[in-house]
C-alpha cells in the first residue's frame, strides 16, 4: 500500500491540496470525550477538498472514516488505523419561498437559526439537538414525532464509485434512526430541506419549546455524552417503547463502570464523568443490555456508533 508514513503524507498532500495531520487524538473531535489517536486526520473544509480526499483513500484502498460534529460517536482508546476525514463544509442558502439548500458539515443549530431568520417553518424540533446535517440525514435524526428525513426534497452525493450524482428522498430509504448511508459508502454534499410557511414569531415559539423540554430530560450542555444511548425498541406487538422507561425498570441510572455512568436525569444518556475509557462506556452499555434482556425479552440496539480501532 505504501511503504512508509511519508509516502501517505507526502501523496495526500499532492492529490488533495493540503497535507493531512498525523497522530491526531480523537478524543479532542468527540463530545464523550474519548478515544485514542488517529494515524491520520484531515479537515475537510471545502466541498472539492472532501471529495479529493475520500476518492484518494478510494483509489488506494486505504481505510477511512468520516465524522462530522463527533456527537453520536464512540472511538475507541486505541484510535484509528486508517484516515479521519471531518466533513466541516457549511453552508446556507434559502432558493425558494420555504426551501433551504445547506451543506452537509453545517451545524444544525445553525440550520435552525437561519429558518428562523429566513422565516421558514417546520424544522424547530432539530433545535437542540447536536451535530451536523449530515449526522442528522445519515442517521435520520428527529425529535417530538418528526424527523429530518421527512423535510429532505432532494440530495447530492459523492457515489461508492467516486460521482457526484443528484438523488431523491426515495433514494435514502429513511426509516426509524436509519438511512441507506449507514450501509453504502455514498458520502452526502448537501441537501435541500422543505420547510412550512409560518411567522417568525410561531418559528420562535417553537424552538423555545424544544430547547426547554431538552433541558428538561437531557444532560445539561457540555457534559461527555453522545446522545441517546440506545434506540427505542419495537416489541412483538409491533408496539414502540422508550429504552429509558425499560433502563429504568432495571435500576440503570445506579449502574457506574470506571468513569462511565447512567445519567441521574435520563436512563438512557450515558456520561463520562471525567476520565472514562471507551471499554469503560461500552462495559456499561453491555450490561444495561444484559439486564434489560434478562428482565424484558428485548434486545436493546446501540444509537450511538463504535468505531473499532481496526476498520
Amino acid at each position: 500500500m505504501f511503504a512508509k508514513k511519508t509516502d501517505f503524507v507526502s501523496r495526500f498532500s499532492d492529490a488533495v491540496g493540503r497535507p493531512c495531520r498525523e497522530g491526531v487524538f480523537l478524543k479532542n473531535y468527540s463530545n464523550f470525550k474519548v478515544g485514542g489517536s488517529a494515524d491520520y486526520f484531515f479537515d475537510a473544509r471545502t466541498e472539492k477538498k472532501l471529495v479529493s480526499a475520500v476518492q484518494f483513500v478510494k483509489t488506494s484502498a486505504f481505510p477511512y472514516y468520516i465524522i462530522g460534529g463527533g456527537f453520536n460517536i464512540l472511538f475507541s482508546d486505541e484510535g484509528f488505523r486508517g484516515l479521519i476525514i471531518r466533513n466541516s463544509i457549511k453552508g446556507l442558502k434559502k432558493i425558494e419561498k420555504k426551501v433551504i439548500k445547506v451543506k452537509s458539515g453545517t451545524p444544525l443549530q445553525e440550520l435552525v437559526d437561519f429558518c428562523l431568520h429566513k422565516g421558514v417553518g417546520g424544522l424547530e424540533f432539530l433545535a437542540g439537538i447536536p451535530g451536523t446535517v449530515g449526522g442528522a440525514v445519515y442517521g435520520n435524526a428527529g425529535a417530538f414525532g418528526c424527523d429530518i428525513g421527512s423535510l429532505l426534497m432532494n440530495a447530492r452525493i459523492l457515489t461508492e464509485s467516486g460521482k457526484t450524482l443528484q438523488v431523491e428522498k426515495n433514494y435514502f430509504g429513511f426509516g426509524y434512526r436509519w438511512s441507506r448511508l449507514k450501509i453504502n459508502k455514498d458520502v452526502l454534499l448537501d441537501v435541500r430541506l422543505q420547510g412550512k410557511a409560518k411567522a417568525q414569531a410561531e418559528i420562535k415559539k417553537g424552538i423555545n419549546e424544544s430547547l426547554q423540554t431538552r433541558k428538561k430530560k437531557h444532560p445539561p450542555y457540555g457534559t461527555a455524552c453522545a446522545g441517546s444511548y440506545f434506540k427505542n425498541p419495537v416489541l412483538p406487538s409491533g408496539e414502540k417503547v422508550a429504552a429509558a422507561a425499560l433502563l429504568d425498570q432495571v435500576d440503570a441510572k445506579e449502574k457506574k463502570t470506571g468513569a462511565a455512568a447512567v445519567y441521574s436525569g435520563h436512563a438512557n444518556f450515558i456520561i463520562n464523568q471525567g476520565n472514562a475509557t471507551s471499554q469503560d462506556i461500552r462495559l456499561l452499555a453491555g450490561e444495561l443490555k444484559q439486564k434489560v434482556y434478562k428482565k424484558f425479552g428485548v434486545k436493546l440496539e446501540e444509537e450511538v456508533i463504535f468505531l473499532p480501532a481496526e476498520p
